[in-house]
């Protein structure tokens, strides 16, 4: 049978498409014939131009040869990854159709007629006689909010007229604007705040002195006997009530608003550019702040809050232990695997039951103590197999167990906060890339917690951290005016466990995306080469082997200086110094922070210590530190539209008239027709509408601005009868009088309350200064100072390149000679700390790991923080600890109880128990014997050598070892009993040098 319709359009269709990647793959074949040779660049790029030009003749239509192109470019991808080929593969080719214009004939014709009843109501209703009617004082109220106001969308006005009839209107002003908040109900906008934990779209209706006076006259009104109209269609009837309506007017309220705009930008003194036309009426859709983030635009102070700590979320250096059950081979396997087993089919032809599921879960818990994060997985697997089936709970395992148990790791959920639980989740479910897999992790995610809530008591979290599984997509509206952000970077100043360096790279990341709108993982991988050389300091945003480009879009070049204030350009230019004089390679990152300067820093540390920071200091609970990026282009987008106004509010734009202009002229060039593709290039977006949709939240504050200057002259009589003075105010201005000139007059009248802060009893933060130029003394900067010495440079122009006193430097280099002297004290004397391999060398061997350098990153931190405190017993300690090594085997020895107590309690704030492993020595015939015991209480133990039956009794000995955070992997792959990390003698190495003086 021979399809037909549909069918057979999409047989076609698809057919079409099969045939196309089909020939683009012989293509492909032919140009690249062997892919497991990998192309040099220069290579790729002559095949791929010539496989473009054959491309190019061979598909005629835009779409075939677009589905070409995207099909070679995915199998390049491919190739990448499978071959490992070393190239840059152009972007996705995407099109976009022309999106339809506004300005057709029928629009023009209705606004034309819109323009006309306009014109007949304004001088023949509101002009020409008193408005004592409430249906007449109603009319005008509305024609002059759409009109006057500009608020030209049907559902901003239903939203009015549905608050003037519930009242009363919550009317609040800042500066001369005079608006209200309305809750838009139209599933097809995007919510932008929670109100009692539920997402709403509020809109802040700013008011013109006209439409102010009329409401002044309704309010005053007696409306006995008046009936609201009660849906739109009784709307629109009242507002053309009494007037002759001319030809080619519109017939629904919908079509009124939108072709009411023309009137709106025609008035004398409204510059109203195309895209705030098109906001106007909603054909650009951009959503407000929230109402505690609008009295910011004016109100700098902040909270009393001080977070004198950057690792506070990391309570304990945790070295990662899974749960391990020995199997028949004697090998040990994560709870994943186990987890897993479980679910695997014991017969190749029968299908596991719930049933059957149930059982073995419950034999795997009953058997293995489990940990709080394992046991919630584990039990809520038992509960979903009374009402999911087998292979629904397989694709939740798959999908969500790895990931759970990891956070698990990482902290104990139940004793967390309910903002730190949501961070930890936001994280995991933006790890997906696609918005359908972002949504069912999401899903999962939520039922699992809720389980924890009911059954572990987990703390409850808000219904907005789950949006993702709504219907509307939500918008973080948010700004961080100039105040808090400076808050943020004194309150960086005063950290605790960083040092200046890391103090002045951390301001410098969060100036960089708060000016230049760089995303969180773009700061991430930002290398020193993609930072131009010049005045202007373009900023290169591209893929490297650090990260990826979010989309093809977010390949640009973004602007650096231009953009900063003096201060922070002082504070970004001794950062980016600091770093070039301590670069090996130009493919150095700019920005790290802890021991491993070629590796990135922890974006979650970040975001999680800007977030807390950025809400303890205004008081706003959804602030995050994306919403530095927001900030950078609904200011730029101030810039665009708005120039004089400006002045006014500083703490939004604190940036001078000819600051402004430059960098005005920087980003957008000459034309300001391209001004907002600019910003959307800027801002790594394929257009204005994805800018426009979730980081412009100033639009309608500055459409307002620009429709208010419409002028209106009135005389006297004119301005009483429609409410904007009273006969004797009027008289206090000579001449004929502006609206906006009775601005403070109705603000009275009407008793309209300035917006409040939600900040009491704040201060006023202070412009941060650059930190000190002082030395900076850290382990990564010691280790490198020390290996400039070893090749040989000379001392003083180490200590000029990395600003240290040299003194410090001769400090350094004699405790690294006096540790590499250091012998054993047997028959056969050898170095304590270096093995015949580096016996040239002054320094340890680096960590390679990256758990390890996370460890010794937390652990410097509260060093920092504890050294004051704890000066001498920690030097006394780090004396012992490297007198008591030996190179052959890792640990430090102790032979008595007491001074092995004294190590593990200094250490303690830097190191828990958990983390060490004692290796017992002849305890069997110990003297001693229970004291040792009572020493290693909560520790891990092992026994290396026993005491002989014939052998006097003696002391005893312990050997105490730092377990490898990586040590299960190890003993997979390599089949050792037990791993010891390097870490322990690096540190101690390196704090003797730093510390000491030997």
């Amino acid at each position: 049978m021979v399809s037909i319709g549909i069918e057979a359009r999409e047989f076609k269709r698809l057919k079409t498409i099969e045939n196309v990647k089909r020939h683009t793959q012989q293509l492909l074949d032919k140009h690249f014939p062997n892919p497991s040779n990998r192309p040099s660049p220069e290579l790729f790029e002559d095949k791929w131009l010539k496989l473009i030009a054959e491309l190019e003749k061979t598909f005629g239509t835009q779409r075939d040869y677009r589905l070409a192109f995207n099909s070679a470019i995915r199998t390049v991808k491919r190739y990448q990854d499978q071959f490992r080929w070393k190239i840059s593969p152009p972007s996705f080719l995407v099109t976009h159709k022309e999106p339809t214009q506004l300005r057709t004939l029928p629009w023009l014709k209705a606004a034309w007629a819109v323009h006309s009843f306009y014109v007949e109501w304004f001088n023949n209703v509101l002009l020409s006689k008193k408005l004592q009617n409430p249906a007449d004082i109603y009319q005008s109220l509305l024609m002059s909010l759409i009109f006057h106001s500009g608020q030209c969308s049907a559902n901003i006005i239903t939203a009015f007229c549905h608050e003037l009839i519930q009242g009363p209107l919550k009317l609040q002003h800042w500066q001369d604007n005079i608006f209200v908040t309305l809750t838009l109900e139209d599933s097809k906008l995007n919510t932008n705040c929670y109100v009692n934990d539920e997402a709403k779209t509020l809109y802040h209706c700013y008011f013109h002195p006209i439409t102010l006076g009329l409401l002044r006259l309704w309010l005053a009104a007696n409306k006995t006997g008046w009936i609201p109209p009660k849906d739109s269609r009784e709307l629109y009837n009242t507002l053309c009530a009494g007037i002759k309506p001319p030809a080619y007017l519109p017939t629904s309220l919908t079509y009124f608003c939108k072709a009411a705009i023309y009137t709106c930008e025609t008035f004398d003194g409204v510059e109203l550019s195309e895209a705030l036309v098109e906001y106007r009426i909603e054909r650009t859709k951009s959503y407000a702040l929230p109402p505690s983030n609008i009295s910011r635009i004016i109100e700098p102070k902040v909270n009393q809050t001080l977070n004198n700590h950057f690792y506070q979320f990391n309570k304990d250096i945790t070295v990662e232990h899974k749960n391990q059950v020995t199997s028949s081979k004697g090998r040990t396997k994560g709870m994943p695997e186990l987890i897993k087993q479980c679910f695997a089919d014991e017969n190749p032809n029968e299908k596991l039951s719930p049933n059957r599921l149930r059982d073995k879960l419950e034999h795997l818990d009953a058997n293995i103590e489990l940990s709080e994060t394992e046991s919630v997985l584990i039990h809520w697997f038992i509960y979903k197999t009374w009402s999911c089936t087998t292979s629904t709970l397989r694709q939740y395992n798959a999908n969500l167990t790895r990931k759970w148990l990891y956070i698990g790791q990482k902290c104990e959920l139940s004793s967390l906060s309910s903002e730190d639980i949501e961070q930890l989740y936001k994280n995991l479910v933006f790890s997906h890339k696609s918005a359908k897999s972002q949504k069912y992790f999401a899903m999962r995610l939520k039922d699992l917690h809720g389980f924890a809530v009911q059954n572990y008591s987990f703390p409850e979290l808000t219904s907005s951290y789950f949006h993702v599984d709504a219907g509307q997509q939500h918008t973080r509206s948010g700004f961080i005016d100039e105040g808090l952000f400076s808050a943020l970077l004194n309150n960086i100043q005063q950290l605790a466990d960083l040092n200046n360096a890391e103090k002045i790279c951390l301001q410098s990341l969060c100036i960089l995306s708060y000016r230049c709108g760089l995303r969180l993982n773009e700061l991430k991988k930002l290398q020193l080469k993609h930072i131009e050389a010049s005045s202007t300091g373009w900023i290169d945003i591209r893929e490297n082997r650090f990260g990826d480009n979010k989309t093809a879009s977010s390949h640009r070049k973004v602007p650096l200086f231009p953009l900063l204030l003096g201060h922070e350009k002082q504070i970004v230019s001794k950062h980016l110094q600091s770093k070039m004089a301590a670069r090996t390679s130009m493919g150095n990152l700019v920005f790290t922070l802890g021991q491993n300067i070629n590796q990135p820093f922890d974006t979650f540390l970040v975001s999680n210590f800007v977030g807390e920071t950025l809400k303890a200091l205004s008081g706003l609970s959804y602030l995050v530190f994306h919403h530095l990026r927001h900030s950078c282009f609904s200011r730029l987008h101030l810039l665009l539209e708005l120039d004089d106004e400006l002045d006014a509010i500083p703490n939004i734009v604190p940036y001078n008239k000819q600051q402004r202009h430059k960098i005005r002229h920087t980003i957008t060039g000459k034309s300001l027709q391209n001004g907002y593709y600019a910003i959307a290039i800027f801002a790594g977006h394929e257009s204005p509408e994805m800018t426009f949709s979730h980081y412009l939240h100033y639009s309608d504050w500055i459409s307002a601005t620009k429709i208010n200057q419409a002028t209106y002259p009135l005389s006297q009589k004119q301005a009483v009868q429609i409410g904007l003075s009273s006969r004797q105010h009027h008289r206090n201005h000579k001449g004929n009088a502006q609206p906006k000139d009775f601005l403070p007059y109705l603000i009275k009248k009407l008793k309209i309350e300035p917006i409040q802060s939600i900040v009491t009893d704040g201060i006023t933060p202070i412009q941060v200064e650059p930190c000190s130029t002082g030395e900076t003394i850290s382990i990564p900067i010691c280790y490198q100072v020390l290996e400039q010495v070893e090749k040989g440079i000379r001392i003083q122009e180490i200590a000029y390149k990395y600003r240290i006193e040299q003194e410090t430097v001769d400090k350094w280099l004699a405790n690294a000679k006096y540790i590499k002297s250091l012998k054993t004290n047997n028959l056969n004397q050898r170095p304590r700390h270096f093995s015949n391999a580096r016996r040239h060398k002054l320094l340890p061997g680096k960590l390679k790991s990256v758990a390890e350098n996370k460890i010794v990153n937390i652990a410097i931190a509260k060093l920092r923080n504890n050294y004051p405190r704890q000066k001498e017993e920690i030097k006394e300690m780090l004396r012992y600890a490297l007198k008591h090594t030996s190179e052959s085997k890792s640990g430090i020895y102790f032979n008595s109880p007491d001074t092995l107590n004294q190590f593990i309690k200094t250490f303690h704030f830097m190191i828990p128990k958990s983390s060490w492993r004692a290796i017992t020595l002849y305890h069997g015939n110990s003297i001693i014997r229970e004291e040792w015991k009572k020493a290693l209480q909560g520790l891990k133990q092992r026994q290396e050598k026993k005491s002989s039956i014939n052998i006097k009794s003696g002391i005893g000995a312990v050997r105490l070892e730092l377990i490898s955070p990586d040590e299960e992997k190890i003993i997979e792959k390599t089949g050792h009993s037990k791993y010891s990390s390097h870490l322990l003698m690096y540190l101690i190495h390196m704090m003797g040098i730093i510390i000491l003086r030997l």
